[in-house]
């Protein structure tokens, strides 16, 4: 089935003449695939291109969600804190995004800004201005290529899966395949470049980077794990921390991500209260009817937890008269909340629906992966099998050096939780010597997991925080709430694709507006067929209302 349709799907982009764009007038709604549209806008949809009345999104509102590759892998980079008096001081810093960016935009013409590798997270000065850059050459393969996409492209020796492989085919996954058989990869443009410049000015605010020099495999991906822990350690000071890799096995495949923020104070209170009301209503109405309810995966949370841990359980607390079951709301650890940030050109929020689907479902994989690692969910032996790297094998002396001369934050424990025992002589120098290699590095950051991020701490309350490209000003916040069963529907599906076990889609009618501003539209054999669809439904249609009227 898969080779079938691979080759069908080959040979019709490499043949097919540019068919009319008659799409410039789409409906834009919120349904999901496959819903049937009405005969008038099928009409609109499909008739002659004659200019008519703008029925969906303006063009210029129709933004792809900017997700850059989250592989974290390109150069070596210690992350040290930039440790803040307090965590005001840490929030206060959000604001001065603008004037940094500013700042930057009136540097010289010869500075060259840090950025964002398109393929990973790690950043790096090119070696020119990024406008220069060499666009990628169109992939050189064989026609009759009949590997799966996993095969093809996240077996070793390539990288492995991330979550953006995964999220980013719930825009188009057949704009996602073209990318990546022509190309390789999807290529840089403008937004992603202006998306990592705030990004990397956000970055700058919680940490700062040192360039290391690494000797063997396994020196890189301990340099990451230490990145992992400093970041942790970070967030228990601060209250704040950004971009934190998380691993994870997803359908047997291990994945990798990068948080872009993770804080323990509340994105959004009005919505966390609300889901809270929501959850305890929900729970009210099955007790009263005897139902059974579903038992909770293990990575959502009971009401109890959000109500003993969280900044609006006061809220409740008030409204429902339960400070006796609470207790003293200080003693327990706060929650942690999930931020993702995103650049958009437009002026306005993207609606709710299509345009914020790919966004929601990259925030709850970063949730699934963060908890599921924070609670020593995730067997060390396949992320380490994976990466080819040996866990027991000593790091190389000059890492060691290296690496001792940073602060770590081992002293953080002495600093802040004194309950924690610990032992006053401990430095960076012998803490690296007691976990000298990558299996012990692992404990220590799983260590840190248990202190940074208590079971059950991880807010189901996930926050979209959209920022304007040029200035960094933040424009507004969308917030979602946790789903498994969502999730894992989605994953399911979107494994099987990767897998070959089943052809790749494009999108329905009802969001072919995403043709407008994708570049294989003239010759996507899916969107044609689409077209096709919608005439012969609207002709049936038609046909059945003219009968029952004789």
């Amino acid at each position: 089935m898969w080779r079938a349709a691979h080759q069908r799907r080959h040979d019709a982009m490499a043949g097919a003449a540019t068919p009319q764009d008659n799409t410039s007038s789409m409906k834009s709604d919120d349904s999901d695939y496959g819903s049937d549209l009405d005969e008038a806008t099928v009409d609109a949809l499909f008739s002659q291109p004659e200019p008519q009345p703008s029925v969906g999104p303006k063009l210029g509102d129709i933004e792809e969600p900017v997700i850059v590759d989250d592989h974290g892998d390109d150069r070596p980079l210690a992350r040290l804190a930039r440790i803040r008096d307090s965590l005001t001081a840490a929030i206060v810093g959000l604001d001065s995004t603008s004037d940094t960016l500013k700042a930057a935009h009136q540097q010289p013409k010869t500075s060259i800004e840090l950025e964002y590798a398109e393929d990973n997270r790690s950043a790096f000065s090119p070696s020119r201005p990024s406008n220069d850059s060499p666009e990628p050459e169109p992939l050189v393969e064989p026609s009759n290529d009949t590997r799966t996409p996993i095969q093809r492209f996240r077996t070793p020796p390539k990288k492995p899966l991330s979550i953006t492989d995964i999220i980013s085919p719930a825009w188009c996954e057949l704009q996602y395949w073209y990318n990546l058989t022509r190309y390789g990869r999807v290529r840089a443009t403008k937004a992603m470049k202006q998306g990592s410049s705030v990004h990397k000015v956000l970055e700058e605010q919680v940490h700062t980077e040192v360039p290391v020099e690494v000797q063997t495999k396994e020196d890189r991906f301990a340099l990451r794990i230490w990145n992992i822990i400093t970041g942790l350690r970070t967030l228990r000071r601060t209250g704040m921390t950004r971009e934190m890799e998380v691993w994870g096995v997803v359908e047997g495949e291990v994945v990798n991500g990068i948080i872009d923020q993770i804080t323990t104070s509340s994105p959004d209170e009005i919505m966390e209260a609300q889901m809270l009301e929501e959850a305890e209503n929900a729970k009210s109405g099955s007790a009263s009817r005897g139902k059974k309810r579903k038992p909770l995966s293990s990575d959502q949370r009971t009401l109890k937890d959000y109500m003993t841990s969280s900044q609006t359980g006061s809220i409740l607390e008030s409204r429902q008269g339960l400070e006796g079951w609470l207790g003293t709301l200080h003693e327990r650890p706060p929650n942690v909340y999930l931020i993702d940030v995103k650049t958009r050109q437009s002026k306005s929020l993207p609606p709710q629906g299509s345009q914020t689907r790919p966004t929601y479902y990259q925030l709850m994989m970063y949730h699934r992966l963060f908890s599921t690692l924070a609670t020593n969910g995730v067997d060390a032996e396949r992320i380490f099998e994976r990466y080819k790297v040996q866990p027991d094998k000593t790091f190389s002396d000059t890492f060691i050096a290296q690496m001792s001369t940073f602060d770590t934050g081992a002293d953080i424990d002495l600093a802040e939780d004194e309950w924690v025992p610990h032992d006053a002589s401990q430095d960076s120098v012998s803490e690296l010597l007691a976990h000298n290699s990558l299996a012990a590095l692992w404990s220590l950051m799983m260590q840190e997991y248990q202190k940074a991020v208590p079971a059950n701490s991880v807010s189901s309350l996930l926050t979209a925080e959209y920022r304007a490209p040029g200035s960094g000003d933040l424009m507004g916040k969308r917030s979602f709430v946790f789903d498994a069963e969502r999730l894992d529907a989605y994953v399911q599906d979107e494994m099987r694709w990767w897998k070959g076990e089943r052809e790749t889609k494009g999108v329905e009618i009802e969001e072919a507006f995403k043709c407008q501003i994708c570049e294989f539209a003239p010759n996507c054999t899916w969107r044609n067929t689409k077209v096709e669809e919608g005439l012969q439904k609207a002709k049936l249609k038609k046909e059945k209302r003219q009968k029952s009227e004789v």
